[in-house]
C-alpha cells in the first residue's frame, strides 16, 4: 500500500475572496443579510491587529479595499459571526487547513508540474534581463541616435519633427555602459520617414537650410539617399 503524504503550506485568502465566498454564502444559508465589503474591512482593522499593507484597486468605478489574510485570521474574523454563521465558517476552514492527502505519485507529479511553472517565470525573468542588457528596441522602431546619423537630422530637430507629426514614440529599458539602467527613446521610424518626406515637399529652401513652420530653420543632408 502506498504510504500517503500531505503537502503542507501556509493558506492565505483575500479578505473579498473570504467575504464573498465564504461569509456570504454561509449568512445567506442562515437567513442573514449579506454583508458589505467596506463594512467588512472596517470589522477585519477593528478586530486584527498585524494586519498586511491593504490592497486597493477599483471596479466598475468604486474603490475596493482588501487584505490578504492567514488561516489564524481567518478564523478570528469567522468568529465574530453568529453561532450558525460561524459553525459553517469554520467548517469550511477546517476543510482548507486540512486538505486530501496525496499518493506519492500525485505528489511526485504535483511537484513536477511546480518545477514547470519555476522554469517557465525563471525563463521569462532571463530573458527580460537579456532584453534589457542588449537595451531591445522593439521591430520596426529606432533611437534618435540612429535617426539623426540615417536622416542628416539633427536630433532636436528629430524631436520635433515626432512631436509635430505625432510620430508613434515610447520608452524602452536600456543598460547604459556604466551598468545603469535607463530608459531609451525610440521612433517608429516607417511613419517617421513618412513624416519627413511630407515635411521636406511642405518645406522651403533658404539658402542652404530649410524652413517649415512646424519646426522652424534646419538644415537636413542626405535624407534622399535613406529614404
Amino acid at each position: 500500500m502506498q504510504n500517503l503524504i500531505n503537502v503542507e503550506k501556509e493558506i492565505t485568502m483575500s479578505s473579498l475572496d473570504f467575504l464573498n465566498n465564504i461569509i456570504n454564502p454561509a449568512r445567506v444559508s442562515c437567513g442573514e443579510a449579506e454583508v458589505k465589503n467596506a463594512h467588512f474591512v472596517k470589522r477585519i482593522e477593528d478586530e486584527l491587529d498585524d494586519l498586511p499593507a491593504v490592497k486597493t484597486f477599483y471596479r466598475y468605478g468604486n474603490e475596493v479595499r482588501a487584505y490578504d489574510l492567514n488561516m489564524d485570521q481567518l478564523m478570528l474574523v469567522g468568529m465574530r459571526e453568529s453561532k450558525a454563521v460561524r459553525r459553517s465558517v469554520l467548517e469550511k476552514l477546517k476543510t482548507l487547513s486540512n486538505p486530501p492527502q496525496m499518493s506519492q505519485a500525485e505528489l511526485i507529479a504535483a511537484m513536477a508540474q511546480v518545477n514547470v511553472e519555476q522554469e517557465r517565470r525563471l525563463n521569462c525573468v532571463e530573458q527580460k534581463i537579456e532584453q534589457m542588457e542588449q537595451g531591445t528596441i522593439p521591430v520596426g522602431y529606432q533611437g534618435y541616435s540612429y535617426l539623426k546619423a540615417t536622416y542628416g537630422l539633427s536630433d532636436a530637430k528629430c524631436r520635433q519633427l515626432v512631436m509635430a507629426w505625432a510620430v508613434p514614440n515610447k520608452k524602452v529599458p536600456h543598460i547604459a555602459p556604466s551598468g545603469q539602467v535607463t530608459q531609451m527613446s525610440v521612433v517608429h521610424e516607417e511613419t517617421f520617414k513618412q513624416s519627413l518626406h511630407q515635411m521636406m515637399n511642405e518645406a522651403e529652401q533658404r539658402g542652404t537650410q530649410w524652413y517649415h513652420n512646424k519646426i522652424g530653420r534646419f538644415a537636413i543632408s542626405g535624407w534622399e539617399n535613406a529614404a
